[in-house]
């Protein structure tokens, strides 16, 4: 039964009700940002994607999401198990988190770096091996407009309050931080590529892609997303649910991430000059 109602009474009850297990809340724990802060080691964040009402792909039953918070977790574990990073998920259950909450999570803990873990499947054809994705030039800036519109300016880039500032500085600042920022970016999924082919030999034939993929908009942060194989290939189905396969691939996502750690470190003393 539809009732008469004035636009107050509409706009009150419009929508879906809300639902405390939709979305899992993002919280800046102050204590847990100071630990990590005078940790002095490089703070890594694993975003593995997808959860809760967003499985990912599907294949025979296995859901990307699943698949994805298994590989975030072994590879926190080995990444912590070095002493050289400190490590946060951006879930450790099967629960949703907006894509933009996912990046705000990162600036709240000051994050050197920020990687997500996908897997893709395809309807028709078939494709194999691992790829990574940088954010797209052509996205940038386009992504500056959209950031500065719907984040908080607090959340945009570390460090910085924005609040106050208006959109030709922000958009300014935004693009003055993706100049330093996207080679980085690159010279990360180059040097993760090497070690993933060291270890385990299972690459795309195009390995390397740009797109504009939200998670990879901090422009702070450098920034990369792994499609770790097609779910609906068998072959790299059957690496992903194998043991001793993901622990082969994380360890040479490990070494890369370490080279490229040492090389960047590098590289920073002639940026600051």
């Amino acid at each position: 039964i539809l009732d008469q109602a004035n636009e107050t009474e509409f706009a009150e009850n419009a929508g879906a009700p809300p639902d405390p297990g939709w979305e899992a809340a993002i919280t800046f724990d102050p204590v847990v940002a100071r630990q990590i802060a005078q940790s002095g080691n490089f703070v890594v964040v694993i975003d593995p994607g997808h959860g809760g009402i967003d499985p990912g792909a599907n294949q025979g039953g296995i859901k990307e999401a699943d698949l994805m918070l298994l590989l975030a977790r072994e590879l926190k574990d080995t990444l912590l198990r070095t002493g050289d990073y400190d490590v946060l998920l951006t879930r450790d259950a099967d629960v949703f988190v907006s894509l933009e909450d996912r990046v705000r999570l990162a600036h709240q803990r000051g994050a050197d770096v920020f990687i997500s873990l996908h897997a893709d499947a395809l309807a028709q054809g078939l494709a194999h091996g691992a790829r990574i994705f940088t954010l797209s030039d052509e996205a940038s800036d386009a992504a500056s407009a959209a950031l500065a519109e719907r984040h908080d300016r607090l959340d945009i880039l570390s460090g910085i309050d924005l609040n106050g500032a208006d959109d030709v500085v922000t958009d300014v600042l935004l693009d003055l931080a993706r100049l330093e920022t996207a080679p980085r970016a690159r010279a990360l999924a180059k040097s993760v590529l090497a070690g993933i082919e060291n270890a385990t030999g299972d690459l795309y034939k195009l390995p390397l892609q740009q797109a504009a993929f939200s998670v990879l908009k901090a422009a702070d942060i450098p920034s990369i997303l792994i499609e770790a194989g097609f779910l609906s290939t068998d072959q790299d189905l059957d690496n992903l649910v194998d043991p001793l396969w993901r622990a082969g691939f994380i360890a040479g996502l490990r070494d890369g991430l370490a080279a490229w750690v040492i090389s960047d470190r590098a590289e920073a003393v002639l940026r600051r000059r």
